[in-house]
């Protein structure tokens, strides 16, 4: 009796473990789908949850950097096709890679989406969206923290004086920038390093 219960407690278990395979590797399937192989390869290079190493060599000369940005709200920051700016906790979203590129001296980048190829911009009210084509609001100041997260402000707009972040809350949504500070978590971020251009800066 013993011998039989064994037996058939085992062969559910393994069956269990069989069916939550399966459907582990259909819901990585269905999300690889959308993704081109360039994206795929980003996806697969690019590290979990490690701190980058500090550097300060592409501050200059328009360089270019393949980058998830990871919130300390615990999100990946997106860009879908329709510009809207969100959170996912999904790390192998192909919207949450993003070039990262240097516009001009003193940190001034541009972040667009690699899958939507649109770019983040933040209008006068803080607002963040995703837009086709570069401009001003495009331009975000890269602002390296004691506590070795990054921050990102308009290099456009301020409040009353004071800067406006990229941010996301703890729900992974955008809050609003004349909402944001310095000092606040939802405006800190990794940037995720891949390791194709860490064997690139070797």
């Amino acid at each position: 009796m013993r011998k039989w219960m064994l037996t058939w407690n085992l062969q559910n278990l393994f069956s269990g473990l069989y069916l939550h395979a399966i459907f582990l590797f259909g819901s990585v399937c269905v999300v690889y789908s959308d993704c081109t192989p360039e994206q795929l390869a980003a996806i697969m290079n690019c590290s979990k949850h490690e701190r980058h190493t500090r550097n300060y060599d592409y501050m200059e000369g328009g360089d270019v950097r393949i980058r998830q940005l990871f919130s300390r709200t615990q999100w990946f920051l997106t860009i879908d096709d329709r510009g809207n700016i969100n959170g996912t906790q999904d790390p192998t979203d192909c919207y949450s890679i993003l070039e990262i590129r240097t516009v001009s001296e003193g940190g001034i980048l541009a972040i667009k989406g690699v899958k939507s190829q649109r770019y983040i911009s933040m209008n006068k009210a803080g607002v963040l969206q995703g837009k086709d084509t570069y401009n001003e609001n495009c331009n975000f100041k890269e602002v390296f923290l004691e506590n070795y997260f990054n921050a990102y402000s308009s290099a456009k707009w301020t409040k009353n004086g004071k800067e406006m972040f990229i941010a996301l809350s703890q729900k992974g949504k955008p809050i609003r920038g004349k909402k944001t500070r310095r000092e606040h978590i939802a405006s800190h971020f990794i940037p995720m390093k891949c390791r194709e251009e860490e064997r690139r800066a070797e």
